[in-house]
Parts: C-alpha cells; sequence; structure tokens
C-alpha cells in the first residue's frame, strides 16, 4: 500500500515537503523493515546505525527530544535505555530537518546555534518501538515532538510520524501503555481501536497507566492523514475521568474480573480533568 502524497491532508504535505524522514536502528534489523513506508523513501544518509560514531549528533538531538517531552514527568530515559530497548534491538522512526533551516528557537534548545552546525541534522520527531516475542507484535515505547518548543510548529508531526513508524515496523499488533491524563491519547486512538489490557499499573512509575493493543489496520490507520477525517464525539457506554482515581481502579479490578473493554472517545473538559469514554466489548461474568 503506497500513500499518493497528493491525496493527504494539506498539513500532512507541509511535514513532507518541510522535512525529512530517518530511522535509528542497528543494521541488522534492516531486512525485517520496511525502508519505504507506504511509498516514503528513507534516504541512505537517514538510516542511522547506533553503533556508529557517525550517528552521535542525531542520537543526541533524540535525548534533547525526550527531555523536552518527558523531562518533568519521572520519565526521562538514561541513554543506555534508549540504546538498549530502542535503537539496538528495535527502531526510532521520525521526520527532522538541517539545523540551518530552523528558527532560533529550536536551534537554541537543541544546542545546534552557529554557522558550524548548520548541516547538522536535527530529529524533530520521534517514535520508538520495541519488539515483542509474539509474532507481528511491537510495544511503543515513546512518542515525541518538538512542536512545544517551537514557535513554527508542525501541526500533525505526531500523527504522521506514529502512522509511518507502524509501517516501518510491519506492525500487526501494536500494544502501548501511557497514562489516563496523557494529551497524547486521542492521537493513539486516532489509529486504530484501543483494547485495554489494564487500567492500572503498579509496575509503573505512574500507577495510573493503562495498557493497551491496536489491531492494526492499514485503512484506519491511514485515515487520519487524510481529508476530511474526524474523531468521534458520541459513543461509549462508560466513563473514566482521568482525574478521579476510584474510576480507574474500578475498571482494573472488572479488567481482572474478565471484562473486555476498548477505548472509544476522549472528552476535553475545560478546567476539569479529561474524560475517556469506554465501549464495553464483553461485560463481567456474574455468577
Amino acid at each position: 500500500m503506497d500513500l499518493n502524497t497528493a491525496d493527504i491532508a494539506p498539513r500532512y504535505r507541509t511535514i513532507l515537503d518541510q522535512c525529512e524522514p530517518f530511522i535509528v536502528t542497528f543494521p541488522g534489523n534492516h531486512s525485517a523493515l520496511d525502508l519505504a513506508p507506504l511509498g516514503l523513501k528513507i534516504n541512505p544518509e537517514r538510516i542511522y546505525d547506533p553503533t556508529r560514531l557517525a550517528s552521535r549528533n542525531v542520537i543526541d538531538g533524540l535525548h534533547k527530544l525526550d527531555a523536552f517531552s518527558f523531562g518533568g514527568q519521572e520519565m526521562l530515559m538514561p541513554r543506555w535505555v534508549l540504546f538498549d530497548c530502542g535503537e539496538f534491538p528495535g527502531v526510532v522512526f521520525g521526520f527532522g530537518r538541517r539545523a540551518a533551516e530552523l528558527g532560533d528557537d529550536l536551534r537554541r534548545a537543541y544546542d545546534v546555534l552557529g554557522s558550524a552546525k548548520n548541516d547538522r541534522f536535527v530529529p524533530l520527531s520521534m517514535w520508538v518501538a520495541i519488539r515483542n516475542a509474539e509474532d507481528g507484535a511491537w510495544f511503543g515505547h515513546n512518542l515525541s515532538s518538538a512542536n512545544f518548543v517551537s514557535n513554527h510548529p508542525l501541526p500533525g508531526l505526531g500523527t504522521i510520524t506514529k502512522t509511518l513508524g507502524v509501517k516501518v515496523a510491519k506492525i500487526r499488533k501494536q500494544y502501548g501503555a501511557t497514562q489516563w491524563d496523557s494529551t497524547s491519547i486521542n492521537l493513539h486512538l486516532a489509529l486504530g481501536d484501543m483494547e485495554l489490557l489494564n487500567a492500572y499499573t503498579p509496575a509503573h512509575t505512574h500507577v495510573e497507566t493503562f495498557t493497551y493493543r491496536i489491531e492494526v489496520d492499514d485503512t484506519r490507520l491511514v485515515a487520519p492523514l487524510l481529508p476530511g477525517w474526524s474523531r468521534p464525539r458520541e459513543g461509549g457506554d462508560r466513563f473514566i475521568d482521568a482525574d478521579n482515581p476510584g474510576d480507574i481502579i474500578r475498571l482494573h479490578e472488572d479488567i481482572e474480573a474478565g471484562g473486555r473493554y476498548r477505548l472509544h472517545r476522549i472528552e476535553m473538559r475545560p478546567g476539569k480533568g479529561q474524560r475517556l469514554w469506554i465501549e464495553t466489548q464483553s461485560p463481567v461474568p456474574r455468577p
């Protein structure tokens, strides 16, 4: 399946016009990956091997991006974590630009000011995926973009990054974990139905984290990139308020008791935490 860039929404055409896709992964993984996701060929110069010194600058940029996104949430990745869990066994996919093409705000944030660094490639987004033992299944470890530190953001950068990243890794089942109050849930939800595997995770740094599975469907995956696509505004038979721990615990108990649920839509509530509407796929078995 190839994507005709003339058919996608203008915001995504802008990203493809202004940015270059890149990958960081060990070369031994290349044969298992699609290096032209949806027909978008990745320039060999933008395929980085994390074991080589030549990749140092782009990897430094990834850690800058991680710090922008997660440094205040107690989830900042040590360098060894990104290497051991993502860059070497899995894949880091994203979009970037040469430093000379960036505004001073981003150049300062990435520490690439000055003409000597004009040609340095700067990663503006990344999606980190780790292969599971289950055939065709990967875990989405990290999704971030530099939009919020830029005076000239690229709307939709996170969405197109994850969409193409899923295609790069040839994923059929995508697992992930995120917090109930995360502002990125809508992005993940746009790309497929999120089956909830749990609602509360003491194994995580943030216990109010849920784990999900998306059965990847190419049509659904690509739909958000096309003109006219919109999110559902109605539906769901149960809601979870992100700022209500009791809601979260009760849903988790129902999942452990055998209930099956999937996330349907997000309701933003000004001045309050977001409300997440759930669809019951199979209710808790009752004696």
